[in-house]
Formats: structure tokens, C-alpha cells, sequence
């Protein structure tokens, strides 16, 4: 797995004079995820790691969750392809409890695509991620174009 480790800059005042925390990942996905036999969520897991400002992936073998380490409020965004026989159902989570999601159809001789943004207020040791709801029904497709994506940025810290 390749990985680009940026440090982020700490040296800017940030709220109540402390110095200001940089946090943003991009991980991505380069093969298909589901179908299933399962009801389960499925946890999504990513193989490359675009961009990991403050190490957040540092020594993580299979990225999948993001581990809050700094509280603060996170604008996480994530994009996926659904497979031609299947349709994409993707969720976003934190710490277990069901964010929102996007849904895309696959379409007989067609990829539906799809995508969705939030912004969440986080603590330290929440943890955030993708899932695949109903992995049985819904899968994602991506190959080496990475048309999986999973994004967080720290907009400010509290």
C-alpha cells in the first residue's frame, strides 16, 4: 500500500491561543467490495492512502476507520461506483450509529455513481467510517481508476 504521509502545519494560533491541529485523509479503493452473504453492515476498507495530514493512517496496514484524535468539527465526504449487477448502498457511521448515505443503481450495462458530504462534531476516540448496508443486496465497484473514495477534514478544533 502506498502511502503519502504530509505533516501538518502546527504552528498557527487556533481557538482559546492553543496552536491550531491540521487533520485531513483521502483513502481510496481500487478493487470491487460485495456482494455478500450477509445482512450485516460491511465495514469498507480502502488499500491506498492519497493523503494523511497528522498521521491519522500512519502504520495502518488496511485503512477503514478514522480515530478521532483530536476533537473538533470534521466535514467527511465519500464517493462510490456501483457495480453493473448491483446496486451501491454506502453509509456513513460514527461510532455505530447511521450518519447518512448515498445510494446509486447499477444498471444492466451502466455504473451508477453517487455521493454524499457532512459535517459532524467529533470527541477524542470517535470513531468514524463507511459501511455497506445490506451487503447481500448492494456492492461497490472500483478498479485502478479509484473510484472509491472516503475524505475527512478537521475544520476547527474545540
Amino acid at each position: 500500500m502506498e502511502t503519502a504521509v504530509l505533516r501538518g502545519r502546527q504552528d498557527r494560533p487556533g481557538p482559546k491561543g492553543q496552536m491550531a491541529v491540521t487533520v485531513a485523509f483521502t483513502l481510496t479503493r481500487s478493487t470491487d467490495q460485495g456482494p455478500v452473504s450477509s445482512t450485516a453492515d460491511l465495514t469498507v476498507t480502502f488499500d491506498h492512502v492519497l493523503t494523511d495530514v497528522g498521521g491519522s493512517f500512519t502504520d495502518v496496514t488496511n485503512p477503514s476507520v478514522f480515530n478521532c484524535q483530536h476533537p473538533g468539527v470534521y466535514q467527511f465526504s465519500f464517493s462510490a461506483l456501483a457495480k453493473l449487477e448491483n446496486s451501491a448502498f454506502v453509509k456513513l457511521m460514527k461510532n455505530g450509529d447511521f450518519q447518512l448515505a448515498m445510494w446509486a443503481p447499477g444498471i444492466p450495462g451502466n455504473y451508477g455513481s453517487g455521493s454524499n458530504t457532512a459535517v459532524l462534531e467529533l470527541e477524542q476516540g470517535d470513531r468514524v467510517w463507511l459501511a455497506i448496508g445490506s451487503p447481500d443486496r448492494y456492492a461497490i465497484h472500483s478498479n485502478s481508476n479509484r473510484y472509491i473514495s472516503f475524505t475527512g477534514v478537521l475544520l476547527y478544533s474545540t
